[in-house]
């Protein structure tokens, strides 16, 4: 049998209390960029179709097809990722709960991720989790084989969906509202059981998953509005799109579930008769925030999103309020309800243990009393026609909308809107312009005023001298107070290493609005951030402002550092370059250069950079002398701080090529380009772009020396 660093068997699972060996081994959920992989189906939110999607997060690239189709037999939704802030955007902002498979066993990673709400529980494959410490109630176990992995999977998603799946909506809130009048339409309206629509929807979404293609099958061919119970409690399908679609709100999966919801209601309505007042249970596991918010509710009316399950068993409600086992950081909750006579609910048989008791969908409860203690009790009474009092009041109060109106109204605040997509900057011809050696935009230094330099900060900056960027980002994100010091480190590193502008622009913009509260920082650095991302997203009338108002700033400021107004004179040349506003271009890359030429501790590198800026401005206006010029003085500079087998080099030289053969130095240029096609050979295989440019361009030039040789001999 399988066997996983917990070694826990389905019975020790749910009857013994093995917080401590969970604590020894966990690990907690991930959130948050580029790579995304989704078993072939594109993450967006029309993916989405149920309430749990499982995530399986591979850091090593190299995604395991093979636990797909097997995580796919519990949960129909699973994404794959190998990038990790990919993965942690989704972690962290998902509206779906979420279940973590991953092989990493970083604590680092670990520790960051357990905090993101929407994570419900984390399972590790790995055959080396041992290094994992820390207190993790999400992690469900370390597991060395496939089996045991899949099979506490199902068993703790089973859990899941007993003791911590519903979900409450208070009278204040907005979807209280909504789905009170939504019911109302729903009563009001006649409809037919008109199963095509869903039928259409769920072949799509299940399109890969026979087991489930095959209930479809069955419900097309046999469904009666009579046996409507078991459609909507059968698992896993239609029970959680049904369960999804009221989550959601969303309009299309309602409509194409509309017919279930009518027929449950009207069988409800038709069956739920009773001779007096009962009392039937929930056991759960709540947080202890939304157990604080029925405390401060009582009185008042909340409303469940499904079908809200009870049991006549009180034991057995008890039993699963207190699995010691399952989360152990949620509060074990007892709900106890108030039926009376005209209550909406019904009794399902169940084989293996006391019926199921089932309330219409969007059922109200007023809250009656809250007990809190090591066992919480939440006492709940059913409120006959409460819900619908609160649908026809908005109702009278807009006497000139229908319902489907007004739904669709509340509906809109539910989905912020999409900002529209940068525009792009504008593209570089290959052969025009030389990229000038990148010198990284160094970190923001700590100030006096700043707060001193964390520990996990200087973590965080070991990482990035390692290259392990994801890693330094999510150690970044974990510092509190986030301070515009911790906000522009983690946009530059977005920026100039994983070219994420958007997300970079974000942050930037944060850290100014922090230091521009407190009215006494400096600014002139977070501006010229901000200059930067700005250019690369190719928006140049703001790269112009901030760059000039972090010069304007500096200019004032005597303490400033020569290289940071070096900056700002680059970022203004840039833009004017970009603008093919070439005076202005030249003379702000010339007074950079002269500050530059100027320090005490020369910076060969960065003076490099700037000729090969001056070249490439020349070059656009047409003076390919001056551009030579240049360049030529750019290349010893660049030769004593680049490797001799740099890719650098190796474009600088086709430039130079380039340039001395369209001025006729035709010896010169074959030199250049035969150093460039040198070390692009060493660099990239045969037929790399590169390559071929240098190769094609060198075989022009020897084919011109050529011709003028012949020439030569024949007209001496």
């Amino acid at each position: 049998m399988a066997t996983s660093n917990n070694s826990r068997s389905k019975d020790n699972y749910k009857n013994r209390d093995v917080r401590r060996s969970f604590v020894a081994n966990s690990l907690p959920p991930s959130t948050t960029e580029s790579n995304v992989q989704n078993d072939n189906r594109i993450n967006s939110a029309d993916d989405n179709y149920e309430t749990v999607v499982f995530i399986w997060f591979d850091p090593h690239e190299n995604i395991n097809t093979n636990l797909v189709g097997p995580l796919r037999m519990i949960n129909d939704n699973v994404q794959t990722f190998t990038d990790s802030l990919a993965c942690f955007d989704i972690l962290k902002s998902s509206q779906q709960k979420l279940f973590l498979i991953s092989s990493s066993t970083n604590n680092e990673l670990i520790a960051t991720v357990h905090s993101f709400v929407p994570v419900e529980a984390i399972f590790i494959l790995n055959q080396n989790g041992d290094n994992i410490k820390g207190d993790f109630p999400k992690l469900f176990g370390i597991f060395t084989q496939q089996e045991e992995l899949f099979r506490m999977l199902k068993e703790v998603y089973n859990t899941f969906e007993e003791v911590q799946l519903e979900e409450f909506t208070f009278e204040q809130d907005l979807v209280f509202l909504w789905s009170q009048l939504w019911k109302e339409d729903l009563r009001s309206r006649k409809i037919s059981s008109n199963k095509a629509g869903l039928i259409s929807l769920a072949r799509r979404i299940y399109r890969d998953n026979p087991r489930i293609i095959e209930t479809i099958e069955e419900l097309e061919k046999s469904y009666r509005a009579s046996d409507v119970i078991t459609w909507c409690f059968r698992s896993p399908f239609p029970t959680r799109l049904l369960l999804h679609a009221l989550r959601s709100h969303n309009k299309a999966r309602l409509s194409a579930c509309r017919f279930l919801y009518a027929d449950a209601s009207r069988f409800f309505q038709q069956h739920a008769k009773h001779k007096s007042t009962e009392q039937v249970y929930r056991g759960m596991k709540l947080s202890n925030e939304l157990l604080a918010k029925f405390e401060t509710h009582v009185g008042q009316v909340i409303c469940t999103s499904g079908f809200f399950p009870c049991t006549k068993s009180r034991k057995n409600a008890l039993t699963l309020a207190s699995l010691p086992a399952y989360r152990p950081d949620l509060q074990p909750v007892l709900f106890k309800v108030d039926c009376d006579a005209s209550s909406l609910f019904i009794e399902i048989p169940n084989k293996n243990s006391s019926p199921k008791i089932a309330f219409d969908v969007c059922t109200t409860f007023r809250i009656v009393y809250v007990n809190r203690g090591p066992m919480s009790i939440i006492k709940l009474k059913t409120t006959g026609e409460a819900g619908k009092k609160f649908a026809l009041d908005y109702l009278e109060n807009h006497p000139n909308e229908t319902i489907q109106s007004l739904v669709d109204e509340l509906l809109k605040p539910l989905k912020p809107p999409t900002p529209p997509p940068p525009p792009l900057p504008p593209p570089r011809p290959r052969t025009a312009t030389l990229s000038p050696p990148r010198i990284p935009t160094p970190p923001p230094q700590p100030k006096s005023a700043d707060l001193p330099i964390s520990a996990d900060e200087m973590k965080a900056q070991k990482y990035v001298e390692q290259g392990d960027i994801d890693l330094a980002l999510i150690t970044y994100r974990r510092i509190q107070p986030t301070t515009a010091r911790i906000l522009n480190a983690i946009g530059l590193l977005c920026a100039d290493k994983k070219g994420d502008y958007n997300y970079a622009l974000q942050c930037h913009q944060q850290a100014l609005k922090l230091q521009e509260e407190s009215s006494n920082e400096d600014i002139s650095d977070t501006l010229t951030y901000l200059g930067n991302v700005y250019h690369s997203r190719g928006e140049l009338d703001l790269t112009l402002e901030h760059h000039r108002r972090a010069l304007t700033l500096r200019q004032k400021d005597p303490t400033t550092e020569t290289v940071a107004l070096v900056s700002n004179f680059i970022g203004v040349a840039k833009c004017h370059l970009a603008r093919r506003e070439h005076s202005e271009a030249i003379n702000n890359a010339e007074r950079a250069l002269a500050l530059q030429e100027v320090l005490v501790s020369l910076n060969e590198a960065s003076i490099g950079a700037t000729l090969i800026l001056l070249g490439n401005i020349y070059q656009d206006s047409g003076d390919n002398i001056r551009a030579l010029e240049m360049c030529t003085k750019a290349l010893p500079l660049l030769e004593r701080t680049v490797s001799d087998g740099s890719s650098i080099l190796a474009e600088l030289f086709f430039k130079l090529g380039t340039m001395q053969s369209s001025l006729g130095a035709l010896t010169d240029a074959q030199r250049s380009l035969e150093r460039s096609y040198k070390i692009y050979k060493r660099l990239v295989p045969r037929g790399h772009e590169d390559r071929m440019l240098a190769e094609n361009e060198l075989r022009r030039v020897l084919q011109l020396r050529q011709n003028s040789k012949q020439k030569s001999q024949t007209n001496p």
